[in-house]
């Protein structure tokens, strides 16, 4: 017989979308949530990895045939079943490109750092991570794992992401750039894209993210509680950047405060905004069809004789000798320009 008081690990109930169903304090039912990446993502410019799907997109059409093929058929693309298949067609041509094996990999590199700090072994390491493993093993000498991969909500936002790591950092604590010397607990978080030379994009976007953890409480969503995280620097968060294969890792402080400033301040009103359905209210409209032009104005319109045969084809049945009279003129017309 089973044990009704046995522990059993279960995953964060998600709906159909992917948002965490959080039971909000004082609630019975649980509801979703918003991602804490998406809560901030409406903030963030998108210019530039807009532009890399495109290129990648462009590529990836170009090395499959049979993607070419596809597109060609499509005959109507404001179709919702054929826009859905050229969606599906750009996302092949994405992956063609090579457009996702940078997410795979840093999947994977973060599941290997993971198992570093929970002093777990690694087992096999492919050839080409056993230098991210060692540059990720020397840039953490010193710190000390806190906590890894927490579940954390903030209920006046309704928001619920995970943190990658709270680090305490190393005895004598660590310099910031406004020359304040941080000791105990930061929120980490690990980026495996892009390389050291060209920097790690999207740092404001990052800031309002680990600024959002900062602010909120750890959740367990099996009893529905909520308990604080262990006494973050309100200020200041690491970044441990660590591009997938290129063997360096580096740290890179990120301000918080500023970050949680704009989510908290700026990300709720966008999320309204683009939720309103009242702005425009239609309050006439037509329906108009094009004029067909006259005949006897094709007529006159006419640039060749052989245009004037063909208006005389497409109308015959109705062709009348007023018609013919006028053609005549039109073709004596033409004939006197060209000679």
């Amino acid at each position: 017989m089973t044990d009704p008081f046995t522990t059993v690990a279960t995953e964060l109930p998600r709906d159909r979308w992917g948002r965490p169903l959080i039971t909000p304090p004082g609630e019975t039912e649980a509801v979703p949530y918003t991602r804490t990446t998406t809560f901030v993502g409406v903030l963030e410019d998108t210019y530039h990895l807009g532009q890399w799907q495109m290129r990648m997109v462009a590529l990836g059409m170009a090395q499959r045939r049979d993607l070419q093929l596809a597109a060609t058929a499509i005959t109507n693309p404001k179709d919702r079943f054929q826009k859905r298949t050229l969606n599906d067609l750009a996302k092949a041509a994405l992956e063609a490109a090579s457009g996702s094996a940078a997410a795979t990999m840093g999947t994977a590199l973060h599941t290997f750092t993971e198992n570093i700090d929970k002093g777990l072994p690694l087992g096999y390491i492919p050839e080409e991570f056993e230098p991210d493993i060692e540059a990720y093993r020397q840039i953490t000498e010193g710190f000390t794992v806190v906590a890894i991969e927490g579940f954390c909500v903030n209920d006046a936002l309704r928001v619920g992401g995970s943190y990658d790591r709270i680090m305490r950092v190393p005895v004598g604590g660590l310099v910031a750039p406004d020359g304040e010397l941080v000791e105990g607990n930061v929120i980490w978080d690990l980026k495996t894209g892009g390389s050291i030379d060209a920097g790690l994009f999207g740092l404001n976007k990052i800031a309002m993210q680990l600024g959002v953890y900062g602010n909120s409480l750890d959740y367990d969503h099996t009893l529905g509680t909520r308990t604080p995280l262990p006494d973050v620097h309100p200020r200041w968060a690491i970044v441990c950047h660590l591009p997938a294969g290129s063997g360096q890792a580096q740290l890179i402080w990120v301000d918080i405060a500023a970050g949680w400033e704009a989510a908290s301040a700026l990300a709720p009103g966008v999320h309204s905004w683009r939720k309103r359905k009242d702005i425009g209210t239609p309050f006439a409209a037509v329906t108009a069809r094009p004029t067909a032009t006259p005949i006897p104005e094709m007529i006159r319109r006419a640039a060749s004789y052989a245009e004037l045969k063909g208006i005389h084809a497409m109308h015959q049945d109705i062709w009348t000798p007023g018609l013919t009279a006028l053609a005549s003129v039109r073709k004596a017309e033409l004939e006197s320009t060209s000679s």
